[in-house]
């Protein structure tokens, strides 16, 4: 029987990725082509890497700033009040969203 490894998310990891969504990276891509041998075995034919710039996404920049501001705010709140805020969230992201594309 094979078991599935599941990443276990902590809360640092999960605001350290969001950082880095938040502030900007650099990805890097790598495309490969490869042929099939007389022998039947797979050759690496090319190889071509790039680099793309994510920039910063100045409304997640603003959430990390917000969360870091209202800690522990959030564990007194009811389910009604975090949903109010989880779609006030939700609501940051579209527009920033939205403000990105227009140009």
């Amino acid at each position: 029987m094979r078991t599935k490894k599941v990443k276990q998310i902590t809360t640092k990891s999960l605001k350290d990725k969001l950082e880095q969504f938040a502030f900007g990276y650099t990805l890097t891509e790598t495309v490969s082509e490869y042929n099939i041998d007389e022998n039947g075995v797979l050759k690496l034919v090319k190889q071509k890497k790039s680099e793309k710039l994510i920039p910063p996404d100045v409304s997640l920049i603003k959430i990390l700033y917000d969360l870091d501001d209202n800690k522990g705010v959030y564990e007194n709140m009811t389910d009604e009040e975090l949903e109010a805020e989880k779609q006030k969230i939700i609501n940051t992201l579209k527009d920033g969203e939205n403000h990105g594309t227009q140009n």
